[in-house]
């Protein structure tokens, strides 16, 4: 018995000795600039505001695989030389780095009544019409780079004219390059196809650069892009290339505590060939065109409960190809878009809003066959969550 166990507390100090061994040789490797850390330290403690000294201490400590050390050294260089350029480029690396992995999926479902949905083709009757989509947003790593991919199912389903009902999907994806005063460069690959009118609509293959960063605390964002798209042979426009530029820039407070702004300007250039399909049902029109324009949203929380918001567009879009029967002037368009949005947040569950939205189209064209106004107003329930995350337990 005695013999049993002392062989078995032998094969336990061997098992001890063996991991002891392999976490020495994880630590030796891990902290390869050991002695070179500890010198650095050493001199740090005798003077702790040497700029060049914290530098290479974070280096090291980078290069060694402890970043939280590297961030430390880099927070004592910026309290010194607030505009240190590598320092601050070191700590947004630092973080990023540190950043988990997020899969955020926004989920919005609901109704609308549209006073002209057919716009200046007749006849001209309001109708209700369901609308729904589904976001995602992912961001991880993929061997040391941070990876984005971003994509979109939406639809809309109308009362009478099933002949306007639609459909897309599509998704982006590229890495996220870290560039130089806190800006980031997304470079993205996407594809997108879609169905209307009873038949596929389009598919289409593009690609994007976007550039984003902070500009006290709010987000700022620049997008160029380019695609080809084709539309189906039932469809009187057939395909080409378009590009565009959009920018997203958003100001904090601008109405006191507990507001924001966004300005989303716009330049698009379109040579997609054959005639303009006579609905509005995207963004982007086929056609030839130039158009440029910009968007400006503003909300404010007034309480917890509500979220008051008020916008307007405006765009000029000028046609190369479509001419006006009786002058034989191009085509121009102009756009005018208001509208006011209220969101009652969580009112439904946590993290799950209400969302009242109203705008008017006015389209003033120099066609008058292609004049048009239109009025929508919406409901929809608008949920966000991670469908990864662990469910909460029900209390019992």
């Amino acid at each position: 018995m005695k013999a049993a166990c002392a062989s078995s507390g032998h094969r336990r100090r061997k098992v001890f000795l063996f991991l002891a061994m392999v976490f020495l040789a994880i630590g030796v490797a891990a902290t390869g600039h050991g002695k070179e850390i500890d010198d650095l330290h050493a001199l740090i403690l005798r003077n702790p505001s040497n700029i060049e000294l914290n530098l290479r201490f974070a280096r090291v400590a980078e290069a060694s695989g402890i970043p939280r050390w590297a961030l430390a050294a880099y927070e004592r260089v910026l309290a010194e030389d607030p505009q240190n350029l590598e320092a601050r480029q070191g700590i947004q690396r630092i973080l990023r780095g540190m950043q988990p992995s997020f899969t955020l999926v926004t989920a919005q479902l609901g109704a609308a009544y549209e006073t002209n949905p057919r716009l200046y083709l007749p006849p001209k009757r309001g109708e209700l019409l369901g609308i729904g989509s589904l976001s995602l947003r992912d961001e991880r790593y993929v061997a040391d780079t941070r990876w984005r991919t971003s994509g979109l199912l939406a639809g809309q389903v109308h009362q009478k004219n099933g002949e306007l009902n639609y459909g897309y999907a599509g998704f982006e994806t590229g890495p996220l390059i870290d560039l130089a005063q806190a800006w980031r460069l997304h470079p993205a690959l996407g594809a997108a196809a879609a169905y209307f009118d009873h038949h596929f609509f389009y598919s289409e293959a593009s690609a994007s650069a976007t550039f984003e960063g902070s500009f006290d605390g709010a987000l700022q964002a620049l997008r160029l892009r380019a695609a080809y798209r084709k539309y189906d042979d039932f469809f009187p426009s057939s395909e080409g290339f378009y590009a565009d530029i959009r920018g997203r820039f958003a100001a904090l407070n601008v109405l006191g505590d507990g507001s924001i702004a966004f300005l989303s300007p716009w330049v698009l250039w379109s040579n997609i060939s054959g005639s303009v399909i006579n609905v509005l049902v995207t963004e982007l029109q086929p056609g030839a065109y130039l158009e440029w324009g910009a968007r400006l949203e503003v909300y404010k929380s007034l309480a917890p409960w509500l979220t008051v918001g008020a916008n307007v567009s405006a765009a000029r879009r000028s046609y190369r190809n479509d001419v006006v029967p009786g002058t034989g002037d191009t085509r121009e368009d102009i756009i005018f878009i208001p509208g006011v949005t209220l969101i009652f947040p969580n009112l439904i569950a946590a993290q799950t809003d209400l969302r009242l939205d109203y705008k008017f189209i006015d389209d003033h064209s120099n066609d008058p066959a292609k004049r048009f106004t239109d009025h929508f107003v919406s409901a929809t329930v608008v949920s966000r969550f991670d469908p990864f995350a662990p469910a909460m337990p029900v209390p019992r």
